[in-house]
Parts: structure tokens; sequence; C-alpha cells
């Protein structure tokens, strides 16, 4: 069972939050471009801007 718990949004937490999208985006580029490709590129890049525009000390889900 894991157990849910809100972490506040930090620079540092940001930023670890950050690098791990654009390690995923910098692995689907090696991928042959097709539409599901393409989609989650788009996703991945939407995911970013959102926690980009969230204010510092905002609480995020987590999970243990």
């Amino acid at each position: 069972m894991t157990s849910e718990f809100y972490k506040p949004l930090t620079p540092s937490f940001r930023n670890d939050i950050n690098t791990a999208i654009e390690n995923q985006i910098k692995e689907l580029n090696t991928c042959k471009g097709n539409a599901f490709v393409n989609m989650q590129i788009i996703g991945l890049t939407a995911h970013k801007n959102l926690i980009n525009a969230l204010p510092d000390g905002y609480p995020i889900p987590c999970k243990k």
C-alpha cells in the first residue's frame, strides 16, 4: 500500500522535477518521430510549463 503525502514546491524540488522531465524528453528524442512520441513530448513540455508556473510552496502530491 502506498501512502501519499504533500511536499511543498521549492526551487530545488522544481529543478529536480524539470531535470526528470528533460531526461524523459531527451530519451524520446532518440526514438523515431511518430504521432505517439510527438504527443508524449508535447505532454511533457506542457507538464514542465505547468510546474514552472506554480508558485513556491505549492503542495505537490508525492508517493512513498
